[in-house]
């Protein structure tokens, strides 16, 4: 045994070793991050829809019992009802498109539909939404109070291009 030399053992990966790993992780970091972003996406999408369905249910019965929404202000009638549609949606009203019609009149026992169509805030563009990145809901309700009639024949907006209301009937 020499004196002055000793045997040094290394412990680190050589440097094969680390570019395997890198390219490793480069292979399955994009999968990784796709999922991640398809999660967010669509749980943003879903939660879109809860509150689109929830905005169309309160709106519906808020109006067939003659209650108006208190963030309307004193707006009343089918632009009132158009308004607590897109308060209770909770989205900016460029994002919102209402159409409300009670087809046989407004008496009580006839039917209010409320139709909402929003833009889901899970649109990233990373993977295809339904309904193009629209969130649809719809209800038909009975109504129950014919005392406060809206005036007018009922809302429809116009709708976004690729977009229709041939859905809410």
């Amino acid at each position: 045994m020499a004196l002055g030399r000793r045997r040094v053992r290394r412990t680190g990966a050589t440097g094969e070793a680390r570019g395997a790993a890198a390219l490793e992780f480069a292979l399955v970091g994009g999968l990784l991050v796709m999922i991640v972003f398809g999660i967010l996406q669509y749980g943003l999408y879903f939660d879109d829809s809860l509150n689109a369905n929830q905005g169309v249910r309160e709106t519906a019965r808020m109006s067939v019992v003659g209650k108006n929404s208190p963030g309307c202000g004193t707006t009343t009638g089918w632009p009132g009802i158009a308004c607590t549609v897109e308060k209770m949606v909770d989205r900016a009203p460029a994002d919102t498109y209402v159409k409300i019609s009670a087809p046989d009149g407004w008496a009580r026992g006839n039917l209010l539909q409320v139709c909402v169509l929003v833009r889901s805030r899970g649109d990233f563009g990373m993977l295809p939404m339904p309904n193009g990145g629209y969130v649809r809901a719809s209800l038909r309700m009975s109504i129950e109070e014919d005392t406060t009639k809206p005036t007018g024949t009922g809302s429809a907006e116009s709708v976004p291009t690729g977009q229709s209301w041939s859905w809410c009937s």
